[in-house]
């Protein structure tokens, strides 16, 4: 794992931590809670564009992103880079790694960020001490196939409007909307290359997607930022 020119630390105060509402210790005791503690590392900052893992690196760690954003990738036959997905404040990273013998993506930071490490061969054995702990796990797998599903199984389908507003949306429910009075401003930590990669859409079905949404006065497109004018409006392409 790319982890050269990063300050480490081998214990942080979990409790101190910005991310410890979403976080796997979330709803531990205690005693619990000095456990997983006590197998977390933490690392950064990631710079944009480092690796915290690559693909076919082995695997040996789960990551929660304690600040900052990342992006997983690969990349296709013809050597055109593919986003997976992306992984805000709180998320658990690396899941999709569980059961396999090596990582699948490349982890790419977006922003300055900072990880926690979380061993799996350590977590796996907490995890028969903690019941909690697992079914923590379980229920993010879970949301995982979810999200695949509604993302892309059922998501193919929809314009490419209705897409970017869907993204836009859980974007708006993963981070911190700035408001000013009715009008949410949505800073963007991903280029709008990456969200048309992970969209499915080629970038100029993006850039006509983002113009009929202004033209029809929903939103207000910016180089790294998303103003919603019309909120209802939003609410009601995405639901009908």
């Amino acid at each position: 794992m790319t982890r050269s020119n990063l300050s480490f630390k081998s214990e942080i105060d979990c409790h101190q931590c910005d991310t410890r509402s979403r976080c796997l210790g979330q709803g531990l005791s205690d005693e619990h809670l000095h456990g997983l503690r006590k197998i977390t590392h933490t690392h950064g900052p990631y710079q944009p564009s480092q690796a915290i893992f690559k693909m076919e690196d082995s695997f040996k760690s789960l990551f929660i992103i304690q600040s900052g954003a990342v992006k997983i990738e690969t990349i296709s036959r013809d050597g055109t880079n593919l986003v997976d997905g992306f992984f805000l404040k709180g998320d658990l990273l690396g899941l999709e790694a569980i059961g396999d013998m090596q990582y699948r993506h490349d982890a790419i930071a977006l922003e300055a960020s900072w990880v926690c490490e979380l061993p799996f061969d350590q977590l796996e054995s907490l995890c028969s001490f903690i019941p909690r702990l697992q079914h923590k796990i379980l229920v993010l797998l879970g949301q995982k196939i979810r999200h695949t599903n509604d993302t892309i199984v059922h998501g193919r389908n929809s314009s490419a409007e209705k897409r970017l507003l869907n993204f836009l949306q859980m974007l708006c429910q993963r981070m911190v909307l700035q408001k000013d009075s009715t009008i949410g401003s949505l800073k963007l930590p991903m280029s709008k290359g990456d969200i048309a990669s992970y969209l499915g859409l080629r970038p100029e079905s993006l850039s006509r997607a983002l113009k009929k949404l202004q033209c029809d006065g929903i939103i207000r497109n910016h180089p790294k930022k998303i103003e919603f004018i019309d909120n209802k409006a939003v609410h009601d392409l995405v639901c009908k």
